[in-house]
């Protein structure tokens, strides 16, 4: 079972963080967690719904999880480039070679670490920084980066972290029940 970290800071985009955990664990193959930037486990989103993590930054090891996702947001955004906890997490997975998935604004915090610098990669537009090549695409994918622009392309973007993580197989199962295209249980 691979497993997943998803940041959550004050002002989080919610669609970009509740969509992609769902899409996620769909698969049955993906254990995610929440992690909480600040003190508290209850966080809120940019559009005032109450999240409640799983555990507070520093509380775990990382070092258990296969990849972080980091959901964009520009209030929560600029929490997470304001936290040493956060921003020691995504070095942490980076320099361990772990993949870090990126979305909205979020590519912006990669790109100020530099870590999108000769990559092609996606964001909320105004948001590009770094030396990688911005692409005006919903999603883009280069080796082990995956960006997405906004909140519209989460489910693409969470489809592309399966197909990266698990293979094209597992996504193809779950579209059938994604898309409602399945057959109805009898």
């Amino acid at each position: 079972m691979k497993k997943a970290l998803i940041l959550l800071a004050e002002g989080f985009e919610e669609t970009e963080a509740i969509a992609t955990h769902d899409v996620l664990a769909r698969t049955h193959e993906i254990e995610v967690n929440y992690a909480a930037v600040g003190e508290s486990m209850e966080v809120r989103s940019s559009m005032g719904s109450r999240l409640k993590a799983d555990f507070v930054l520093g509380e775990k090891a990382l070092s258990d999880f296969d990849f972080l996702v980091l959901p964009g947001g520009k209030l929560g955004v600029m929490n997470i480039k304001g936290s040493e906890k956060a921003i020691g997490a995504i070095k942490g997975f980076v320099d361990g070679g772990k993949p870090v998935y990126a979305i909205c604004a979020a590519p912006s915090v990669l790109g100020e670490l530099g870590y999108l610098d000769g990559k092609r990669y996606t964001c909320f537009p105004g948001f590009q920084v770094g030396k990688g090549t911005y692409v005006d695409e919903g999603v883009v994918t280069d080796g082990e980066l995956i960006t997405g622009r906004s909140m519209a392309f989460t489910i693409a973007f969470a489809e592309a972290i399966v197909r990266k993580q698990l293979g094209g197989e597992a996504l193809a199962r779950l579209a059938p029940g994604m898309r409602g295209t399945a057959k109805a249980r009898q």
